[in-house]
């Protein structure tokens, strides 16, 4: 073989510049992470991860840079909040619509929540009317994050078209939901310690308590229970569907890591919404499921779930449920607490009951009844914060959820996989509805981020479903025949 031949060859088999770039900038960029996490600077921190997150954004192509925010948008814990968040959507979303106007296409697919959407943006704009003198940073932030959520929740419907880039959005919050279970599980075992230096600190047991209640990457027990719900039926779907054993054992596990962590966060207002949701479940079950295998396992579910609560709670790894359910019964306990934030709370938004106090609660020392800044009721939070306009705005947004789930389940389709999933996701719209009115998601910081991807998933399962069945995807789901 000749030189010129031999350097030809080299030369086309060479990967290309871009192809170079992909490799070594991420590889790099973690390389200087991972350095500086072992002798941490906090700033160098931040600086690297948006860095990190900007080239991943750039380089990856974007159906698939959605599914990997998916996994990582939590982690790490204390750098997820806003910024990084933010500037990795804001690329992502910027890159994407840069290539549509390229190649000639269309920005966007209409979807059924784009009036509620536009309702609860003007909601949050006008809002900032009302933000007290000093708070606007605060401000600024919870609104960059209602933001960044509506995006992910348009990169989501308008890049995922086929079955297969919803099992991958899927399969990429299972595996998101596996690290948050590890977090979950290291904090319940090793209560208060530092897992790394700036990056994840666990939730210490309260004073005088020597018992953990998790929260793992949200620092938040309350939406970490309605997240493990979630992700306890996703993991049972996941199961009858799979048929790899190893894949299955890996559910088992999956599942089992979940209801430990259920029962470590021994919120009572998960608890009853949950089981709410499982009876919605076997009223629904007919449309993909055998129903009576549902009853079945729901049934087996709740034995493991008092067996296993029984067992850690005697250990004295987790609290009793029974006894939080048993303080309902007495003039004192937390539920007596909420209802005095919660009526303080109302009696404030009727200070500004049309545009609200601003996008987050920025009283100094939050509401004077509990010292908190939350009053465990979205639905009054939105009221607060963003007005009777808002409020208006998330109820249609939920509304238009219900009616493009329940038509998406109307139609005579074939791909089981997807009606499952979808008899699922609407179980967990029922679930939230419910538990909502004794907590509130958009009161954490990354939360909100999960909860726009299920509503994304949702009207992204039903365009697919639609798309598959041969008809118009702006139309009406209750429409659809």
């Amino acid at each position: 073989m000749s030189v010129a031949t031999y350097l030809e060859r080299v030369k086309t088999n060479f990967p290309s510049g871009h192809t170079l770039l992909k490799i070594i900038l991420p590889t790099g960029l973690g390389f200087l992470l991972g350095a500086v996490i072992m002798h941490p600077h906090h700033r160098t921190i931040e600086i690297l991860a948006g860095f990190f997150i900007a080239a991943a954004a750039i380089l990856v192509k974007p159906s698939r840079a959605i599914a990997a925010f998916v996994v990582i948008f939590l982690f790490p814990a204390r750098l997820s909040i806003g910024t990084s968040n933010t500037v990795f959507m804001l690329i992502l979303f910027s890159a994407w619509a840069a290539q549509q106007v390229i190649a000639g296409k269309r920005l966007s697919v209409r979807t059924p929540l784009d009036l509620p959407i536009l309702v609860m943006a003007a909601a949050y704009m006008l809002s900032l009317i009302n933000v007290p003198h000093g708070t606007y940073g605060a401000n600024l932030r919870g609104l960059s994050v209602f933001f960044t959520s509506v995006m992910i929740y348009y990169l989501i419907v308008n890049l995922t078209t086929d079955t297969a880039a919803v099992l991958r959005l899927l399969f990429a919050g299972a595996i998101g939901a596996g690290i948050i279970a590890l977090l979950g599980l290291y904090e319940i075992s090793h209560p208060g310690r530092q897992l790394l230096p700036y990056f994840l600190t666990t939730r210490g047991p309260s004073s005088g308590v020597d018992i953990v209640r998790a929260g793992s990457a949200f620092s938040n027990v309350s939406v970490l229970s309605q997240y493990s719900v979630f992700y306890l039926l996703i993991g049972a779907l996941l199961f009858g569907r799979e048929r790899s054993r190893f894949l299955r054992v890996l559910m088992v596990l999956f599942f089992a890591a979940f209801l430990t962590i259920l029962v470590s966060t021994a919120m009572r207002g998960a608890i009853i919404a949950g089981a709410l949701g499982l009876a919605f479940l076997v009223w629904r079950s007919n449309v993909a499921f055998h129903r009576g295998k549902i009853i079945a396992a729901i049934l087996l579910c709740v034995v493991v779930f008092l067996i296993a609560h029984q067992v850690l709670s005697s250990a004295g790894l987790v609290p009793n449920i029974w006894e939080r359910f048993g303080e309902l019964e007495h003039k004192g306990g937390s539920h007596v607490q909420r209802a005095a934030v919660m009526r303080e709370v109302f009696a404030r938004s009727l200070e500004h009951p049309f545009i609200g106090h601003g996008p987050v609660v920025s009283l100094s020392r939050g509401f004077i009844a509990l010292g908190s800044e939350n009053p465990h009721c979205q639905y009054l939070l939105y009221f607060y914060t963003i007005g009777l306009l808002g409020l208006g705005g998330f109820i249609w947004l939920m509304v238009s959820l219900f009616r493009t789930s329940s038509g998406a389940l109307r139609l005579v389709s074939s791909n089981k996989s997807l009606m499952g999933l979808m008899v699922v996701l609407q179980t967990f719209l029922v679930v939230f509805t419910i538990h909502e009115t004794v907590d509130d998601y958009s009161s954490s910081s990354n939360y909100p981020l999960f909860i726009w991807y299920v509503f994304g998933l949702i009207v992204a399962t039903r365009n697919v479903l639609v798309k598959e069945a041969g008809l118009r995807t702006d139309v009406a789901a209750p429409a659809q025949k």
